[in-house]
């Protein structure tokens, strides 16, 4: 769901919002963390750094304050959609179908999908 509220849980996980595009480095293929879709190597996407807050003094002593986690990527039609409605000041959730917030958008502003 589209909002202009921002809350974050972060006992599970969070990430830094990435500032563009990249292309896909690895030779194993993962899947668009919004849409399912494979990316492949060489393909453009927008990666997601995450991490998780710590949860022992060992982790605390290995880590800092941040244990870094695999990170999640995006196809590049669900990334535009990212980075698009974020820069417009929207908080999304990245595991939600990112073409769901597109219509809410639509929906709140009264813009129409345009054929070209």
């Amino acid at each position: 769901m589209l909002s202009c509220d921002c809350v974050y849980d972060f006992s599970k996980w969070y990430y830094y919002a990435p500032d563009g595009f990249t292309k896909y480095k690895k030779l194993i293929g993962k899947r668009c963390c919004s849409c399912g879709k494979m990316i492949n190597f060489g393909d453009i996407c927008v990666k997601f750094t995450r991490y998780r807050e710590v949860r022992s003094d060992i982790e605390e002593r290995i880590y800092g304050d941040d244990v870094p986690l695999a990170p999640y990527y995006m196809c590049e039609k669900c990334g535009e959609i990212y980075l698009n409605l974020s820069v417009l000041g929207f908080c999304l959730d990245i595991e939600e179908p990112m073409a769901e917030a597109l219509r809410d958008y639509w929906e709140l502003t009264g813009f129409k999908k345009v054929e070209l």
